[in-house]
């Protein structure tokens, strides 16, 4: 991928124009001048049908682009999901390929997000199981949408502490903010993709900021990263049972 601060430079100049569709021809990279991610046919009809699910009708919230990714659930399971990104809001889509149709989606509107981080993993050093697979975690790079809310369901650590606070007479202290954690679909054969899609994103998320007229961050971090499902969750990941089809 070209130089990411002039790829930043390209979206955001537009969006601050208001020129959604400029931002749309810049992620589309249709004459692969940016090298940007390119979906396969089977991915497009996917987003393009959950573009159609997800996105209201009347031409208020412009879709921008979207893609194939990993989300990375409570348990720290991989899980094969769509990610459109829109003028307004981000959408988490799990899709059927073989029935082409949209099972279910999350959206989050631009105004619910407090920040948005990218860049590469550094296991926590509080568990077994990073200890374990440090390497394979540390190689990885994705990136993290924060929100107030929390999006998805308790871990099971999260559980296990609340269950554990009568026992111990010390409550956990209330969480002011949750995260969900995406990373490139398949980047465990070519780890080099996850570098180019988390700068991508982060560009793509510099210029909806823009346009939503929302003011969250976007920057660069190492992320410490937890595996709540343990040893569970890796063995669920490393068997690929997240990914819902095989062709796509």
């Amino acid at each position: 991928m070209e130089d990411f601060a002039m790829l930043v430079h390209k979206l955001t100049e537009p969006a601050k124009q208001n020129d959604t569709a400029a931002v749309r021809e810049v992620l589309r990279d249709a004459k692969r001048l940016h090298f940007l991610w390119q979906p396969t046919p089977m991915q497009q009809e996917a987003i393009d049908r959950a573009v159609l699910s997800c996105l209201p009708e009347g031409g208020e919230e412009q879709y921008l682009k979207g893609w194939a990714v990993t989300s990375v659930n409570e348990w720290g399971g991989d899980q094969e999901r769509l990610f459109i990104l829109s003028s307004k809001r981000c959408y988490r889509v799990k899709f059927d390929f073989d029935a082409k149709q949209v099972v279910a989606s999350k959206a989050i509107s631009m105004s619910e997000i407090l920040r948005v981080e990218y860049g590469s993993f550094r296991a926590a050093s509080n568990s077994l199981t990073t200890w374990v697979w440090k390497k394979e975690i540390e190689q990885q790079q994705g990136f993290r949408v924060y929100t107030r809310e929390r999006d998805g369901n308790k871990s099971i650590n999260e559980v296990a502490r609340e269950q554990m606070a009568p026992v111990l007479g010390d409550a956990p202290p209330p969480e002011d903010e949750f995260y969900r954690e995406y990373r490139a679909l398949g980047a465990e054969e070519e780890p080099w993709r996850e570098e180019v899609f988390a700068q991508e994103l982060a560009a793509a998320f510099m210029a909806a900021s823009i346009l939503s007229g929302s003011s969250f961050d976007v920057r660069p971090a190492e992320m410490s990263k937890e595996v709540p499902g343990g040893v569970f969750s890796m063995f669920y990941n490393s068997l690929n049972l997240g990914k819902y089809s095989k062709t796509a």
